[in-house]
């Protein structure tokens, strides 16, 4: 076998275990009636602090409807509140408590989560995956964002 073709069979490999991580993670039995797209506003908002929808919208490179409409939902469910930024006829959007503690209870039992799964590898195996996943993820993301050996 090829270099490139070794290389091409890695890649698919890893993207087929990324997959399924990503759909295990979406499809977990106890999610704490928060779903994928909830998660990800509200890990944005207790990482960032408070956002315009605008804001929103580029970071989480979504359409601007699609942030609306999940926005609005997240107010309606508690998480989150809007207000009016002065001057402006944006909003800005914030956690509220309960949108905390939602996402609290989530972010644990990720945790939790990838804790077991680390536990089923010895000490050095599990420094050795988080330490290649962070390098990878990095290099990934200059791939994407066109930045070729950056």
């Amino acid at each position: 076998m090829s270099e490139d073709t070794t290389h091409d069979e890695q890649s698919r490999r890893l993207a087929r275990a990324l997959a399924r991580m990503e759909s295990l993670r979406r499809h977990r039995r106890d999610d704490g009636g928060l779903g994928a797209a909830d998660i990800r506003l509200l890990w944005l908002l207790v990482d960032s602090g408070p956002q315009t929808l605008g804001e929103i919208t580029v970071a989480l490179a979504l359409e601007r409807s699609t942030v609306n409409r999940q926005v609005n939902a997240a107010v309606d469910a508690g998480l989150l509140a809007k207000e009016r930024v002065p001057h402006s006829s944006a909003h800005r959007v914030h956690l509220t408590d309960a949108g905390r503690e939602s996402f609290d209870i989530c972010a644990q039992q990720a945790v939790d989560a990838i804790g077991a799964a680390l536990a089923q590898l010895d000490a050095e195996e599990s420094s050795d995956l988080v330490n290649l996943v962070e390098r990878f993820v990095a290099a990934y993301g200059h791939q994407i964002n066109g930045e070729v050996g950056a």
